[in-house]
């Protein structure tokens, strides 16, 4: 009796496993490649894997890179709680989103798999999408949807296949790259874009990270690919038997922004230069200046003080605090009142000696700071100089010293 409860036991067991179609002969697997989009989440470009077999009636994209707008997406975002998930979508469907709507350029890598290697991916994928497995805690640069499918070729193809990272950074010239400066190349044409992303990310873009890490963007992911070896029945042969360009950008129209942040700033700049003047200085026009300006580098100051403390990802230690004090936020309000103004003096002496030395090692700080701030610290510096009471140090110098007698 004790046998067939056992025997029923394991019959209901495998009855509950999930059971995946078998791939056929015709199969076709292939990593997919999107360029670059026009939205800032879209900047470093996409990748997916495609699965395709018509004897199946299957043609399917597996795409990491699935999320929602809904539930506080940008309160997740900001805090790094973001989940994405796997989705098996139709690939027409995918492709008509990224070459009709989105004008970006898709290219398709038919990878030479054995169909056991494709069987053993398809399963993979198919159990990795069921829907208690398929949500992940997304990461920029460590767990995105190019480091999944990484990820998932090599726990199924394991030693079978080889990549050369190191060969792939020395012929982008990024050998020894940071992720920010990997990032650069991708943000050239959203100032504003990569501002953004330099002013809420901290130190941790300026890590030294591996070749090997360099394929969290999907160029990377496919340059890799390009370039790894398989290992089928004893000979070794390249991984990628087939590419080809589905669809190439038609182009994008010039968007250049002529008011860049640059742009922006340095007007800032000339604005604090003219209220520096005598004839201005002291008046409403100057105190209003000032109040805008340090109300708004006190605002960014409290989002980087956020972020480093009450997120879980990469904006912890953040030197932009270094010119964007959270003090002056509560400083704009100060400006206004006869009673606290002149006790901030002392703030604006501590303050000014800390732009100077933020201006002075600018070059060689261990977080590189975002360039187009440099206009914002010197006019940060102008006006916290032009506030400071000198006559504070005057007093002080001529002051008679206590003699004590012996």
């Amino acid at each position: 009796m004790n046998i067939k409860i056992l025997v029923t036991f394991c019959n209901l067991l495998l009855l509950s496993q999930p059971v995946f179609s078998q791939l056929t002969d015709n199969s076709n697997v292939s990593l997919i490649t999107v360029g670059p989009g026009n939205e800032v989440f879209t900047a470093f470009g996409h990748s997916a894997l495609r699965i395709s077999d018509p004897n199946l009636g299957i043609d399917n994209i597996y795409n990491y890179g699935t999320f929602s707008f809904n539930d506080g997406f940008y309160v997740r975002f900001t805090k790094g709680e973001l989940n994405f998930w796997l989705s098996v979508v139709p690939f027409h469907r995918e492709y008509y989103s990224w070459a009709a709507l989105e004008n970006r350029t898709v290219v398709q890598q038919s990878l030479n798999l054995t169909l056991t290697q494709k069987n053993a991916l398809f399963n993979y994928l198919e159990k990795n999408a069921l829907v208690e497995n398929r949500v992940y805690r997304y990461d920029y640069f460590y767990d995105n949807c190019s480091n999944r499918i990484d990820t998932a070729l090599k726990k199924v193809l394991g030693n079978s296949v080889v990549f050369s990272p190191e060969i792939i950074a020395e012929k982008q010239h990024t050998t020894g790259a940071s992720i920010r400066e990997l990032t650069h190349r991708y943000l050239l044409q959203d100032p504003w874009g990569e501002l953004g992303i330099e002013t809420c990310l901290g130190i941790d873009m300026d890590k030294k990270i591996t070749p090997e890490q360099f394929k969290f963007l999907p160029d990377y992911l496919m340059w890799n690919y390009d370039a790894a070896k398989i290992n089928t029945n004893g000979v070794w042969m390249p991984l990628v038997k087939d590419k080809s360009v589905l669809y190439q950008s038609l182009g994008k129209p010039s968007s250049q922004n002529p008011f860049s942040p640059t742009v922006i700033f340095s007007l800032v700049l000339g604005l604090a230069l003219l209220v520096s003047l005598p004839v201005i200085h002291k008046t409403g026009i100057a105190r209003a200046f000032d109040a805008a300006l340090f109300f708004t580098s006190g605002i960014v100051g409290l989002l980087v003080l956020f972020l480093w403390f009450f997120t879980t990802h990469h904006s912890q230690v953040n030197l932009n605090i270094l010119w964007a004090n959270p003090v002056n936020f509560v400083a704009a309000f100060m400006l206004f009142s006869k009673k606290y103004r002149p006790k901030l003096s002392n703030y604006f002496l501590v303050y000014g000696l800390l732009l100077v030395s933020v201006l002075v090692f600018w070059a060689i700080l261990p977080q590189r700071l975002n360039n187009a701030y440099l206009p914002v610290c010197f006019a940060l510096l102008l006006r916290v100089f032009a506030n400071y009471d000198f006559t504070k140090l005057r007093t002080a110098a001529f002051r008679p010293k206590k003699h004590t007698a012996v």
